[in-house]
Order: structure tokens, then sequence, then C-alpha cells
């Protein structure tokens, strides 16, 4: 018998999922959730990426912003730094500024036209102390001499050295709220000889104690005056 032609037709009817399929389906659905996360955190990557870009665009047109407007900016340059301690101020210039040509126009630092200076700060007590070990350290046979036993806050010292040939001194006494504190430099009257130049100063802390302690109280610092003198009367260094 002639099997009938039978007419074929698409239409949406209800079909029900074998075991297979249901597990074959959660596989699927596992592995779209899985491709959902990893999306969202790339897409949250790139968000947070281009966001601190933004950010960083915002941020330097603000800082060119104000540097236009002020017309400078702070920068790290090398600066020779001049200390006035009469003035009781350093100065800082600009390196590129003590060029041959301005050296030779200012060859005492001290002389430098203020108005160029970039910077200008009190000297500190520590700049002073720095500045008279680095003096002190160009004298040759350097030597400190106890001029009287220490007693409590008073003290007495005569700083004695050798520079080009020629013997200089310094003194730095204090006896209750008298105080004499002098520099080591050349500036200082200076001796050919050691004993002479040691002479001259221990002159010095006698006429610096009678006008300040006066005569009977500084007579109670002779002995120790005169044996300093004849300690050092012998010694050339």
């Amino acid at each position: 018998m002639t099997k009938p032609k039978l007419k074929i037709v698409k239409r949406s009817v209800k079909h029900v999922f074998t075991p297979p399929e249901t597990a074959d389906l959660n596989i699927q659905f596992g592995q779209s959730f899985d491709s959902l996360q990893a999306a969202e955190a790339d897409l949250k990557s790139i968000t947070t990426q281009y966001k601190a870009k933004v950010q960083e665009s915002e941020s330097r047109m603000t800082s060119l912003r104000a540097t236009i407007n002020a017309g400078f900016e702070m920068r790290d340059k090398n600066l020779v730094v001049v200390m006035d301690f009469k003035a009781g101020k350093k100065f800082f210039f600009l390196e590129t500024l003590a060029d041959d040509a301005w050296l030779k126009q200012y060859p005492n630092e001290l002389d430098w036209p203020r108005e160029f200076a970039v910077i200008t700060e009190a000297i500190t007590d520590a700049d002073r102390q720095q500045e008279l070990i680095e003096a002190e350290g160009k004298f040759e046979a350097r030597e400190e001499i106890a001029l009287f036993a220490t007693a409590g806050e008073d003290s007495g010292v005569l700083t004695v050295g050798r520079l080009g040939g020629k013997w200089f001194s310094a003194l730095r006494i204090k006896i209750g709220t008298r105080v004499i504190s002098e520099r080591l430099d050349k500036e200082q009257a200076c001796s050919k000889k050691r004993p002479d130049q040691i002479k001259r100063a221990l002159k010095r802390f006698s006429e610096w104690l009678d006008e300040n302690l006066g005569r009977e109280e500084a007579k109670g610092f002779q002995n120790a005056i005169e044996l300093v003198k004849v300690e050092h009367a012998e010694r050339e260094e």
C-alpha cells in the first residue's frame, strides 16, 4: 500500500525535557552566570580606570589653571648660602647667578646685592655654632685652656690657635650674668709667638674682670691667671 504523503508544518508545542536535557540546560545556565559575572567585573574595572583618568585630568587642569593664574611655581634649585652674622641673616642666591662675571664684580660674598636673594632667613644658634666649628677648624695647634676652676655655671676658657704662621686667641667667659664670648678668627689681634698671644689674651681677661667685677673681686682670679701664664710661657708649638 502506498504511504500517503504527509503535510509537515512547524508550530510551537509543549516539550517536556528529558533528564539529560535538563542536566545540559543547568550546565549552560552556570556557564552563562559565570560569563555575566566576568563581564560585570570587566565593566567595573574599565569604569574605574576611566573614572580615575577623568579625575586625574580634572585635577591636572585645576593645578595648571592655578599655576597660570599665579604666574609662578616652586621648584628645587641649587642655591648659594651667604651668612651675614652681623646682620643676623642668611641670604640664598641662585647658583646660576654666581658666574665668572658676577664673582669678578663681587669677590666677597657679603657684598652681593641683597635684592638678588631669592630667600632670606634669620640665622639660628645652630648656624652660629656650625660656622664657629668650621671657622675654628682652620686653625692649627688649637687648644682650649681653662682659666679657672668651673663653679656652678661659671666657666672660663681661653682658646688659642695658629693660622698663617700667626697666633690668635679668643675668650669665652661666664661669671654670674656677665659674659664675654669671642670668636677665634683672623680679625683678632695676633702675635708671632704663642706665649705672647696668651699673655695678650690674659691681659684682656684681667681688664674685663676689673671692668665687670671691680678690682677687689677681680683679685680673686689673679693667681689662676698667673698659673696659666707660667704654664704656657715656654710652649712653642
